[in-house]
């Protein structure tokens, strides 16, 4: 039995689909029965509870072969995946897949990627059999541009001249279901990205080709975007780790692209062309 964690997010939700298409048998760890609908309706086992409660997750992990560990970032992420990975090691799990971020090096100082360093430290040090996934800046990002996309032709970032490889995860998830599936993974560190590195000005370039009308890059000073972030409710620590990330990408954190996609799954890695395209109707 596999438990996927974080299985009603974006990353679990794509994951969930493939097992499901492939007929593999899964469990879920969701926070509500409604959350856990969708993934009934996929096949799932689901299991209703906590991340932060270890009485959730030790239900959750009983009987498990192999877990795939998704968390939406927050505040507490750390203590929650640390414990979560010694409760796997408790419970027996033999695989334990991680979803972290290319960008989680040291140097990084985002408080997110900080996190997920720590936690691919414990990990490792942990004994249990694991592979990390760390995929690069998602194309799915931009969904939450599309509003400015469609309605002003603006899409709305502060990287300045920095440089994204942009990320579909749709390819991440087959990653991951390939991981889980077939043998060979344990010990490995997948560093997942797209064809190209882009700057926000190349992929307004992409988004203006496919559409076939104009989208500029707009390049807001930080300090405005975060008085944007918090006007829409976000806490201070997410604003915070938020800027930081884009701070990083105004210095070229993310400076390069992986063969790693198409060396697993036979295939190029999806471009930004082919997901605005796949996704059209959000944009135009």
């Amino acid at each position: 039995m596999i438990l996927l964690t974080g299985a009603s997010g974006k990353t679990g939700t794509e994951v969930a689909r493939r097992l499901s298409a492939t007929k593999v048998p899964f469990r879920a760890l969701v926070r509500s029965a409604e959350k856990g609908e969708p993934l009934a309706a996929l096949g799932a086992e689901v299991v209703v509870g906590d991340l932060a409660d270890d009485v959730s997750v030790r239900r959750a992990l009983a009987g498990v072969d192999k877990a795939v560990l998704i968390m939406p970032n927050g505040e507490q992420q750390q203590a929650m995946e640390t414990q979560f990975t010694d409760l796997a090691v408790e419970a027996g799990v033999k695989h334990l897949v991680y979803l972290s971020s290319i960008e989680s090096v040291p140097e990084n100082k985002n408080p997110i990627t900080q996190m997920h360093v720590a936690v691919e430290n414990h990990i490792r040090q942990s004994g249990i059999n694991w592979t990390l996934i760390r995929p690069s800046f998602f194309m799915q990002i931009f969904v939450s541009s599309a509003p400015g996309i469609r309605e002003r032709g603006e899409l709305v970032m502060p990287t300045g001249q920095g440089t994204v490889a942009t990320t579909d995860l749709r390819d991440v998830a087959e990653v991951i279901e390939l991981v889980l599936t077939t043998g060979g993974h344990t010990g490995k560190s997948y560093d997942l990205t797209g064809p190209e590195l882009l700057t926000l000005d190349d992929c307004a370039a992409r988004f203006t080709k496919v559409l076939g009308r104009e989208v500029r890059h707009i390049d807001p000073p930080l300090e405005k975007f975060a008085e944007r972030l918090r006007s829409v409710g976000l806490p201070e620590w997410r604003v915070l780790a938020v800027c930081k990330e884009f701070e990083a990408i105004q210095r070229g954190i993310i400076d390069h692209t992986t063969p790693t996609v198409a060396e697993l799954l036979g295939r190029p890695p999806r471009s930004l062309e082919e997901f605005i395209a796949d996704h059209i109707g959000l944009f135009r």
